[in-house]
């Protein structure tokens, strides 16, 4: 028995080295497979992990709007003659308008006020000294914008005006489109007219002197959402 289970062991050890001899005649080459079949030509090109790898491109990540810097806009508050207004208030109401969501914000700006040097000065003027700032521009009426200098006019701020109050303005609206108004100049607009009967005023229409058949609006309007300071 012993000597069957060696000629046997001898015999498979015999039958793999005959077997394995036969491959390579089965084996064909790189360029003999892509002969003989088209759709696995390239095989002989190995692709490794760092090759991959290395053709791969990152993506683009864009920033969110939300998360790109903002420009800010600086300003100081300074008084013009004989102020019986409450000026904590018009300092935190004017800084509320600038920088309310519906307002000149939406240009991705930040107003902020500073006591030194700034972009703009904002001023709470007794209506007598308005026109020291431009007497050919600038009326004792009215509010006013001259260069670097942003006038409210303190008889406008304590009791809007009689075309605002009689379209059915309040008070606090009114104080929000004048400053709106009147820095909107600063930031390179002119004035516009009411586009349609019954339509919201575009917020650089003269809504304090006649609403021309539109409705109050203390906000820019879309379009008006530009600025040659941008």
């Amino acid at each position: 028995m012993s000597a069957i289970r060696g000629s046997t062991h001898a015999l498979s050890i015999s039958a793999l080295v005959f077997v394995a001899s036969l491959l390579p005649s089965y084996v064909l080459s790189a360029d003999e497979a892509c002969s003989s079949d088209s759709s696995i030509c390239g095989l002989d090109k190995v692709l490794t992990l760092p090759s991959i790898l290395a053709n791969i491109s990152p993506p683009v990540i864009q920033t969110p709007d939300w998360m790109k810097p903002k420009t800010v806009f600086t300003y100081r508050i300074e008084t013009k003659g004989v102020i019986i207004a409450d000026l904590a208030e018009f300092k935190q109401q004017a800084n509320a308008t600038l920088n309310d969501s519906r307002g000149w914000s939406r240009l991705d700006v930040i107003f902020t006020e500073v006591s030194g040097d700034s972009d703009f000065v904002l001023v709470l003027s007794e209506a007598s000294q308005v026109p020291s700032y431009a007497p050919t521009v600038c009326s004792s009426v009215y509010s006013c914008s001259v260069g670097r200098f942003v006038i409210i006019n303190q008889d406008r701020w304590l009791g809007a005006t009689p075309a605002w109050n009689n379209g059915g303005g309040n008070l606090r609206d009114y104080r929000h489109m004048v400053v709106n108004h009147e820095v909107g100049h600063w930031l390179g607009q002119g004035h516009a007219y009411c586009a349609g009967s019954g339509q919201p005023a575009s917020v650089m229409q003269q809504q304090s002197i006649d609403l021309g058949g539109c409705s109050f609006n203390p906000w820019p309007l879309d379009s008006e959402l530009w600025s040659s300071r941008l």
